[in-house]
């Protein structure tokens, strides 16, 4: 008995070993939940250098998970009437970005002249 409830323990924990943290199938919804902007975890980025606007023009046609894991999480989020979430940035004079159906549909940035 006690063999059996050993052996039993032995495999579980070695087949537990080798799993996942997040089970197959689930890391596209783990994706979802943190591509939801949250405006209360958005910091000040103050003025942008030529490399903040290459990566700012980068992000056309990236997810809403890649926007938010390279510029961080917006200030302000707009959502319109015909789906487009407006995503406005802490930078320097304006920097927006324009989110439809999940992908970044273009972006924005002055630096107010």
């Amino acid at each position: 008995m006690h063999r059996s409830l050993l052996a039993l323990v032995l495999l579980l924990t070695t087949v537990a070993a080798g799993t996942p943290s997040v089970p197959t199938g689930w890391s596209s919804a783990v994706q979802v939940l943190e591509a939801q902007p949250d405006t209360r975890k958005a910091k000040p980025l103050g003025w942008p250098n030529a490399q903040d606007i290459a990566k700012l023009k980068s992000l056309e046609g990236k997810t809403k998970w890649k926007v938010i894991q390279v510029l961080g999480h917006p200030s302000a989020v707009r959502r319109r009437p015909d789906g487009t979430e407006v995503w406005d940035y802490p930078w320097c004079a304006a920097c927006r970005v324009w989110i439809k159906n999940g992908v970044c549909t273009g972006t924005f940035y002055t630096g107010g002249y």
